[in-house]
């Protein structure tokens, strides 16, 4: 079999794994069955996510609202298969209204670039949805299984835009054939990214040593493997088909044993004798002369009378009985899975008789535990995480500066080089803009504390408070095995020697909760400890009773003076440490963490955030300098766009300022454009100016009009919600008039 035939079968297993399609030729069960255990120790209970530090308990609030919104739990299990048989994935993020729409896509679905230092340089996207399809469209498009119109969406995700393109033809990334002029079919609008940086994270299942990201999937490497245990169970099944009915021997003849089945053979039925026939016919042929179910029997097999007669003793009449599936087949087929399954990291279930005890079948699971838990580091950690910790760093972000806006202090607007003619004015303009916005961080972050200490937060106020490190983890809400009561008081009892040898309660209990955070286990030691009160107070007498003792002995060498005189036998520092142990078991708090210790996102300069927002190209933004690559000779990233090249480079050109010209058109930033889901089936109405349809920019059911008027910077009343704009909005039309 050449290459090209076993890929094609081997993404036929695969695909039937992961689409849950039951109309493919597949025999063999390795992937389903490997996928089915991954998926239940990688989820086991349930997944549950929270932030390392949450002073204020709002963090967890969010996520777990981000995630009821988007309803992650229910994804969880195809993400899983997606993310195994794929090797890689992105995660993907946008606004939407007041929480943010989570999307995940398979390898075959996006395309990510990174620059030098690994970051995400621009992302592309392609999903399909449905649109219903109205009564004058109905009749000349091919209608789907949902009602309507399937339509390909394709985003292109940079830092600063997104470009949103929507085609009645599927989109594919090979169309995109390099720098050749290739339009893509459809009609595209350009979004202002209000983000100023790519809301996306990678995920990889392999990595080899160098670091590179292979993206092989979990069976890709075993491919040929698969195939052959597939073949080799597809020929059981058939022998197991053809063997499977025992095969009749005799020396008499066959009519003597087996009843005839010929037309014949004909059983009158009781309509027939009573004269019955079909009307006129009706293509049917009449009871009373053929048999109502045909010349065969109804179960396609021969009969064999129960009572053969007149048998002589040299007859012989017996069943044949071949074996379909020898011994030694069936133990290969059983060992070659079990080694695949093994190579793979799991455990064959059918092979779980090896173990007679509970603990033997725990632990045997425990190498299917261990590398299930790699792999949720791999999705969960460096994937569903970082997203997370994107989300709480722009909702601080839009909580300072509503609360700026609600206090009425004006952020200061960036100069750009481009608006004066002179380098001399843009350097007094630089250094007035910095110390104007030194003046207002410490003003808003003074009022802030200010605030924050009185409990009274300004309305109109969104967003997270600030409360330093924005980094997310993640934990099980139950394990596959759950504790027995005898395993939960074995480790209450460690958890109690631990703490008799003197070991801090929140590490000793550790070995009882282990899925709690540090600040967790110091509020749930919120409640008065009797026991290591008791026990402490009694060593405390006991220091004061032994001190006792000395000053009534006399020293062995200066008979005049008490024993505790011996500065060597000072108690002092003991009962200190029993009063500091004491005061310490009384009084656990969590720690804060300062928000150095997580990463922020690569995002946009000001400048370039606020060129983005005019819809001016970037210039901040570093471009790669790789010899042979784009080295000399090669011209810049963004020539031919609109407001570069040498006729708009700003001061020290004779070129006009753009300062003094016509400005550009602003973007419409992407939090008012929501997007649909991959698969979800839109219900426009007929009337196409209803204020319910969709944006006429992205190609259907869409108003008609000057795209000034019906632009929401013009008309903030065509947003939808109550008061015109939304609060990101409002705040954002402030910074600008400022």
């Amino acid at each position: 079999m050449d290459n090209s035939a076993v890929k094609t079968q081997f993404n036929q297993i695969l695909l039937a794994a992961k689409e849950r399609r039951g109309d493919l030729s597949v025999d063999t069960m390795i992937v389903s069955s490997h996928l089915a255990q991954m998926r239940t120790f990688m989820l086991r209970r349930g997944i549950e996510f929270f932030a390392e530090q949450d002073s204020f308990g709002k963090r967890k609030e969010f996520l777990a609202k981000v995630c009821e919104d988007n309803m992650l739990e229910m994804k969880f299990e195809s993400i899983v298969d997606y993310f195994l048989c794929d090797g890689q994935g992105l995660f993907y993020f946008r606004p939407n209204g007041e929480s943010y729409q989570i999307l995940y896509f398979p390898q075959d679905s996006y395309r990510a670039y990174r620059d030098q230092n690994g970051e995400l340089e621009s992302v592309v996207l392609v999903y399909s949805f449905n649109v219903k399809q109205t009564s004058a469209l109905s009749d000349s498009y091919t209608t789907q299984q949902g009602g309507g119109k399937k339509k390909w969406i394709q985003l292109k995700v940079y830092k600063d835009r997104i470009e949103q393109t929507i085609s009645d033809e599927k989109i594919e990334f090979d169309n995109q054939v390099g720098s050749m002029p290739f339009k893509m079919p459809g009609q595209t609008e350009t979004l202002t990214n209000s983000l100023g940086y790519i809301p996306a994270v990678e995920v990889f299942n392999h990595m080899d040593c160098t670091g590179e990201a292979t993206g092989n999937g979990e069976f890709d490497w075993l491919a040929h493997q698969i195939l052959y245990h597939d073949e080799l169970v597809r020929n059981i099944r058939k022998n197991m088909k053809f063997f499977g009915n025992p095969t009749l021997v005799s020396s008499r003849p066959k009519h003597d044993i087996v009843d005839s089945d010929s037309d014949s053979a004909f059983r009158p039925t009781i309509s027939s004798q009573a004269g019955f026939a079909p009307i006129g016919g009706m293509g049917r042929s009449s009871t009373r002369v053929s048999q109502p179910f045909g010349a065969s029997t109804i179960d396609g097999q021969i009969k064999v009378p129960r009572v053969i007669a007149n048998l002589e003793p040299t007859d012989r009449v017996s069943y044949m009985t071949p074996d379909s599936v020898s011994g030694d087949q069936n133990l290969y087929v059983k060992q070659y899975r079990s080694e695949i399954r093994l190579a793979l990291g799991g455990v064959d279930d059918i092979d779980i008789n090896l173990a007679s005890t509970a603990y033997e079948i725990k632990t045997l699971y425990g190498r299917v535990a261990a590398t299930a838990e790699k792999k949720s580091r791999n999705m969960f950690t460096y994937g569903l995480c970082r997203l997370f910790a994107m989300m709480i760093y722009t909702e601080e972000r839009n909580f300072q500066d509503s609360f700026a806006a609600a206090i009425n202090l004006r952020e200061p607007q960036q100069p750009l080089p481009e608006e004066f003619e002179d380098e001399k004015d843009f350097e007094k303009a630089e250094e007035r803009y910095e110390a104007a916005f030194k003046r207002f961080i410490n003003k808003r972050d003074k009022e802030m504390r200010a605030k924050l200490d009185e409990g009274d937060i300004p309305p109109g106020v969104t967003g997270l408070i600030p409360d330093g490190s924005t980094k997310v983890s993640w934990r099980w809400m139950g394990e596959v095995f759950e504790d027995s009561t005898d395993d939960v008081l074995n480790n209450s009892i460690v958890v109690r020697n631990l703490q008799e040898l003197g070991v801090d309660s929140i590490e000793a209990l550790k070995y009882l909760f282990p899925g709690k955070t540090d600040e967790e286990r110091a509020s749930m030691l919120s409640g008065y400890p009797f026991r290591m009160v008791q026990q402490t107070q009694q060593s405390i007498n006991q220091f004061i009773s032994l001190l006792g003792s000395l000053y009534q002995l006399p020293h062995p060498q200066m008979p005049d003076m008490p024993l505790a005189s011996d500065p060597n036998l000072d108690l002092t520092g003991f009962l200190y440490r029993s009063l500091e142990f004491l005061r310490k078991e009384l009084s656990y708090s969590g720690t804060y963490k300062s928000s150095s210790s997580s990463s922020t996102p690569d995002s946009l300069s000001s400048a370039d955030q606020l060129r983005a927002e005019r819809g001016q190209p970037t210039r901040d933004e570093p471009t790669p300098n790789l010899p042979g690559i784009n080295g000399p000779g090669t011209g810049p990233a963004n020539a031919g766009l609109p407001g570069t090249g040498p006729g708009s480079a700003g001061f020290g050109t004779s070129s006009q300022p753009m300062a003094n010209g016509i400005p550009g058109t602003q973007r419409k930033p992407e939090y008012i454009q929501p997007l649909p889901g991959p698969g979800f089936t839109l219900g426009l109405p007929d009337d196409a100016n209803s204020p319910g349809s969709y944006s006429a920019q992205l190609g259907f059911n869409g108003p008609t009009g000057s795209p000034d008027l019906q632009s929401p910077s013009f008309n903030p009343g065509l947003l939808g919600v109550p008061g015109g704009a939304t609060p990101s909005e409002r705040r954002r039309s402030r910074r600008k008039s400022s």
